[in-house]
């Protein structure tokens, strides 16, 4: 007896389609069945229905097509181009009538001697030759306008490959033409605007260079005859003539920096800056620097804290000194000029992966970095971005009280991203500012250690103290991320979660690096005297005092700012222990005990100014 699942096979039928195939998938599979079964059969495939020839369907299908497509103009002409068949689209299109077309040549749609791709009769010989012709140009309406048109001309064989007659296509382009037109004359009219900027940006760079050349000249005759004088090779001077020499001097070397800014902006302006990229260490354009801007601060009453010595000096950098050394002496000079008298500018430096939001830097680092801060007026936040705009000023209003081209940041900002570095900027009002020099880090064995050879640097501190207070000085930037997002997210610090980043440091920077300095000379003992840390320096304690009284002053209660110590300290000695690897871990703890003796003290006295300020 006969298995009953063979007898299931046997009965369904042939070709069974397959389960699970989608009818897009199933209707493919019919259509290779059907053209087998016909190839086969060696016959031909099944004619139209109804008894309808298949050129009468092919010719009701073609004219189906011509009148019911209407963005296209659709038409037939028979051998010799003359017109057969004319669709609706057609009529729409070009206007031309069925009665007006049939019988006529193909040259009735073309201009005059014919349009910008050819003649009817060129066209139809292409066809004929190659199978089809395809281009655009000019054709004309029944009343005498013309369009843009797209044209596809076809010859049509039969399969013997007698030439039948023509099909042709054509789509009305105007309205794209008009908009390619539009775009082409944008573009003309960007690129000749481009090519005017910059002829006028070279003339203007060739004047500045010109007219800064010609006011240099007398300026240095007038220092000249000036020294001259002060020589007495005219005569004895009096003290009141001397006085007056000083202040032509004083001018002159004033007239002499504006030059000089000029100078360098237009060269900058032009491109003609060259900049080395070598490997340095951070001491020499810092000191290099401070010394050129002391004597100013000096006379002005600003006190600056050098807070970039030990390990933080030795940084290296990839870069040009000179030009780093030009940056400073532009921020250092500002920082004087907009800080009060009795004011305070803290320079500090250090490295980070995680630089100012702000920078604009190539690469992924890590970064080495100089913070120029200062205790002056602040800038407001919408003047941030246009003091590095030349001939610009934080408060334009300050101009001639102060000064300056407006040009010092721009070159300096310049310079900064020639070396693959930036220059950002934090500030506030009332709160002062904080410039940052950003610089590609170097590789640790590129440029000689100014340490080596013996230890010059600070050789008189304690070692374990000089690597706490470097430790310090080099994470300061990751100290102050780390205190701020923490405060900003802190539930018993919700006072601080609304406040920007300056509002929080609050001169912290020049706080900590004043902290760390303050290591320099102290042996691990002397560190932990209740005294001495009581008392600790100026700076840290006006620096607390403030503190205070401005958390006061933003509605932060006694427990918030206890909060934010506690907060602090933990950031400090988190960056002294990754910084102090190499030592035994009860000189650490010991070392740890006396920072967080100074930061205690620190919060005493803002406690004290918080509770004064209510």
């Amino acid at each position: 007896m006969d298995d009953p699942q063979t007898l299931q096979r046997s009965n369904a039928p042939a070709h069974a389609e397959p389960e699970g195939q989608s009818p897009e998938a199933r209707e493919r599979e019919r259509a290779f069945r059907r053209a087998a079964k016909i190839r086969d059969a060696g016959g031909q495939a099944a004619g139209p229905p109804n008894g309808i020839s298949g050129a009468d369907l092919a010719h009701r299908a073609f004219a189906a097509l011509a009148d019911g497509v209407r963005d296209y103009a659709i038409f037939l002409m028979d051998a010799d181009g003359v017109i057969t068949f004319w669709g609706e689209g057609a009529r729409l299109i070009k206007w031309w009538t069925r009665e007006e077309t049939h019988g006529s040549h193909l040259r009735l749609l073309y201009p005059d001697y014919g349009s910008q791709d050819g003649t009817a009769e060129s066209h139809l010989k292409i066809a004929a030759e190659t199978g089809e012709y395809t281009g655009e140009g000019e054709r004309v309406r029944r009343d005498g306008s013309t369009f843009w048109g797209g044209i596809t001309l076809t010859a049509l064989r039969d399969g013997g490959g007698r030439l039948l007659g023509f099909a042709k296509v054509t789509r009305d382009l105007t309205a794209r033409r008009a908009a390619d037109a539009m775009l082409k004359a944008a573009r003309d009219a960007a690129e000749e605007a481009r090519r005017q900027a910059e002829e006028a940006n070279r003339a203007k760079s060739l004047f500045l260079a010109t007219m800064s050349h010609e006011i240099r000249t007398p300026i240095n005759a007038v220092m000249g005859y000036a020294d001259l004088l002060d020589m007495g090779l005219s005569g004895p001077l009096n003290d009141e003539q001397r006085d007056r020499l000083a202040r032509i001097r004083s001018s002159n070397l004033h007239l002499l920096g504006i030059v000089d800014e000029v100078l360098d902006f237009s060269r900058l302006d032009a491109g003609r800056v060259t900049l080395s990229r070598r490997a340095g260490r951070l001491a020499p354009p810092i000191d290099a620097a401070l010394d050129m801007v002391r004597m100013q601060a000096q006379a002005k009453g600003v006190l600056i804290n050098d807070s970039v010595s030990g390990f933080a000096s030795d940084l290296p950098y990839h870069g040009d000194e000179d030009r780093v050394r030009q940056i400073l002496v532009v921020l250092l000079s500002n920082a004087v000029k907009f800080t009060p008298a009795g004011g305070r500018i803290t320079v500090s430096a250090g490295t980070s992966v995680k630089p100012d939001p702000g920078a604009m830097l190539p690469g992924e680092g890590p970064w080495v970095y100089v913070r120029v801060e200062d205790t002056g007026q602040g800038i407001p936040p919408a003047r941030l971005g246009a003091i590095f705009e030349p001939f610009e000023q934080a408060d334009m209003a300050l101009t001639r009280q102060h000064g300056g081209t407006g040009l010092g940041l721009t070159i300096a900002k310049r310079l900064a991203r020639l070396m693959d570095g930036d220059l950002t900027v934090r500030s506030q009002p009332g709160a002062g500012s904080s410039f940052f020099v950003w610089l590609p880090a170097a590789p640790e064995d590129a440029v000689p250690s100014g340490l080596s050879g013996g230890g010059t640097v600070d050789s008189d501190g304690p070692a374990l103290l000089r690597k706490v207070r470097d430790a310090i000085i080099v994470e300061l930037e990751r100290i102050l991320y780390g205190y701020v997002a923490r405060l900003r997210s802190d539930p018993a610090t919700p006072s601080a979660h609304t406040l920007g980043a300056v509002e929080l440091e609050d001169h912290l920077a020049t706080f900590l690096s004043d902290l760390a300095d303050t290591f320099r000379g102290l042996e691990l003992e002397q560190a932990g005297e209740s005294r001495h840390v009581r008392d600790g320096s100026a700076i840290q304690r006006t620096v607390a005092e403030r503190h205070g009284t401005q958390r006061r002053r933003l509605g932060w209660s006694e427990d918030e700012l206890r909060r934010e110590f506690v907060i602090l300290t933990e950031e400090v000695l988190a960056a002294v222990h990754r910084g102090v690897r190499d030592e035994k871990p009860e000189l650490l703890d010991e070392a740890g005990a006396a920072v967080a003796d100074f930061l205690d003290a620190a919060r005493t006295v803002s406690l004290e100014s918080w509770k004064q300020s209510g």
